[in-house]
């Protein structure tokens, strides 16, 4: 793995490699800058994304969520290297796993990537998408009498404790907080797309980079690589001296 903060060249060079890359694939991209290979966990695929997020920004990350009642935002900050500890894999969540609930017995495994992805190009609707990927996870399903079980034909309790139980080994699965509003004290919780939001960052930093060249360059004629070769605060001032910053 690669720890060292990327200078601005190496920044926007990863900014191109993933804006030309389609929508499904960029987290892929940016977990090759973080990673020897992009995990298949999903949970160690948000861990490695927000410590991306941290050697990329800095580990401190101001968040927003807006009211569900009233629509007023409420802003929060998360300590990224502390949350991509939390969100790493209970030991053991990636061997098969044995869960006896009401009646029935089941043997599955956690979802994947691949599951995730294969389960989004089947469904249309989040009912149906976590359905189906349960199903996808369930590798043995039968009644209390040994009597075989289709994953799709189990009670929608034994699949409600089956989806609880793979929270439990996997809970960097989906990333959520739970939130306050400041105007009515609404509360509610707010899941983050964790790769979308570390792109979303990365694109609005590259256009400010590339703003800059341009004006550094329109006025100095310098090249993209000497402007680039600056520190962000000599950049800063040299905006500042032609009305830019």
């Amino acid at each position: 793995m690669r720890f060292s903060p990327p200078d601005a060249s190496e920044l926007l060079a990863l900014w191109e490699r993933a804006a030309t890359t389609a929508q499904a694939n960029r987290d892929d991209i940016l977990l090759a800058e973080q990673c020897e290979a992009p995990p298949s966990s999903l949970g160690m695929r948000n861990a490695a994304l927000m410590a991306l997020r941290a050697r990329l920004f800095g580990n401190m990350q101001l968040l927003r969520g807006a009211c569900l009642s009233c629509g007023a935002i409420a802003e929060f900050a998360v300590d990224c290297a502390a949350l991509s500890q939390a969100l790493q894999p209970s030991p053991g969540a990636a061997e098969p796993q044995s869960l006896v609930i009401d009646g029935h017995r089941v043997e599955f495994r956690v979802p994947d990537i691949d599951d995730c992805r294969q389960a989004s190009r089947e469904c249309t609707d989040a009912e149906t998408f976590v359905s189906t990927l349960l199903a996808r996870c369930v590798t043995t399903s039968e009644r209390d009498n040994c009597t075989p079980c289709a994953p799709e034909a189990l009670p929608a309790s034994v699949m409600a404790g089956l989806s609880h139980r793979m929270e439990e080994l996997e809970p960097g699965a989906s990333v959520g907080f739970d939130l306050a509003c400041p105007v009515c004290d609404g509360r509610w919780t707010t899941l983050m797309d964790v790769g979308e939001v570390l792109w979303v960052e990365l694109r609005d930093r590259a256009e400010r980079l590339l703003i800059e060249v341009d004006a550094l360059a329109r006025t100095y004629g310098w090249t993209e690589p000497q402007v680039l070769a600056m520190s962000a605060t000599r950049r800063a001032a040299y905006l500042q001296l032609i009305g830019a910053a």
